[in-house]
């Protein structure tokens, strides 16, 4: 299993590198999130697996899209939404991941409804999903990109706490920002 995980993750390295280690870290802060949550070890383990393969969907979206530097345009936005559904299709053939399919796949819903792929609000997105969302978002503001430069991780707990209840589950913000202070991100010493 771990050996598929590592195979795919390395497939999505290769179509747009910094992936794999962004995917490790988000599983990681997913898991303490989770842990603070009250999550069952079981569900624990399909959150990490959600972690690690949230973005593998990307392999099917356009590598000049990915690397585009400033703003999308509206149709480079749309095919990246798909994202999210095209994992679903490249995870059918791993039936030992189907539990963590739904969380990869909302991970890009908000709490409020106006997410993707489905619009999904509230409670209606899974709780691997809402927590795969704020995991992501905090490890994308701290690492930075082509398009933005990396915050501190207390500028990034800010934006967080400031998106709770819009963008993301008060609950599962609550969460992160108890379990943050205690996260080593990977590859830091």
């Amino acid at each position: 299993m771990e050996d598929a995980i590592r195979a795919l993750q390395l497939a999505l390295e290769l179509h747009d590198p910094g992936e794999r280690e962004h995917a490790e870290r988000v599983a990681v802060y997913a898991v303490a999130t989770g842990e603070k949550l009250g999550m069952t070890d079981e569900d624990l383990i399909h959150l990490r697996r959600a972690g690690q393969l949230h973005d593998v969907g990307k392999i099917a979206v356009d590598r000049v899209i990915l690397r585009k530097m400033g703003t999308l345009t509206e149709q480079d936005f749309e095919d990246l939404k798909k994202h999210a559904d095209a994992a679903v299709d490249v995870l059918s053939a791993f039936p030992w991941l189907s539990p963590s399919v739904p969380m990869i796949r909302s991970h890009h819903e908000r709490w409020d409804g106006m997410g993707y792929p489905r619009g999904l609000e509230g409670d209606e997105i899974p709780l691997g999903g809402r927590v795969l969302a704020v995991a992501e978002a905090f490890d994308v503001m701290v690492s930075g990109s082509a398009w933005r430069r990396p915050l501190d991780p207390e500028d990034a707990c800010m934006e967080i706490r400031d998106c709770s209840g819009t963008q993301f589950d008060p609950k599962v913000v609550a969460a992160f920002l108890a379990v943050q202070p205690l996260i080593q991100p990977l590859g830091q010493a």
